[in-house]
């Protein structure tokens, strides 16, 4: 199966979020990933697109306000990205918030996180696709 990509740009909104989390839900079932990697993977990319909409642009009002959704699936992978052009900020540790993060780390295989021109996180799940019946990966 060729890769397929889907490249989605919105204003950094509260109201983004849900529209993003549902594309790239049609876009894995699409693509026939097993359901439960589904919900990690549209979990993850929701904590992402949360704290890019509640944190990237507080400081930076005058800035224009966007995020981006990008997923590439390939070979039984899904690569994620997240992007906005705000500022990465370190928040202090708060006993009831701050488990974005960790949620993403936990179900996704691997994670990182790019400040270096506003916020790029980058989550990578692995081995995703149904299996048909005759062992082929979709």
């Amino acid at each position: 199966m060729r890769a397929s990509e889907l490249r989605l740009f919105q204003e950094a909104r509260t109201q983004s979020v849900a529209p993003l989390r549902h594309a790239l839900s049609g876009f894995c079932e699409a693509l026939s990933i097993k359901d439960e990697a589904i919900d990690d993977i549209v979990t993850a990319a929701g904590e992402a697109l949360a704290n890019a909409v509640e944190h990237a642009y507080a400081e930076r009002p005058a800035h224009l306000p966007t995020i981006e959704l990008h997923a590439l699936f390939d070979s039984g992978d899904l690569a994620l990205e997240v992007v906005d052009c705000g500022k990465f900020v370190e928040r202090d540790p708060r006993p009831w918030r701050g488990f974005g993060l960790r949620i993403m780390r936990a179900v996704a295989q691997q994670m990182t996180v790019d400040t270096s021109d506003g916020t790029r996180v980058r989550l990578h799940f692995s081995g995703v696709a149904r299996k048909v019946n005759d062992g082929q990966q979709l």
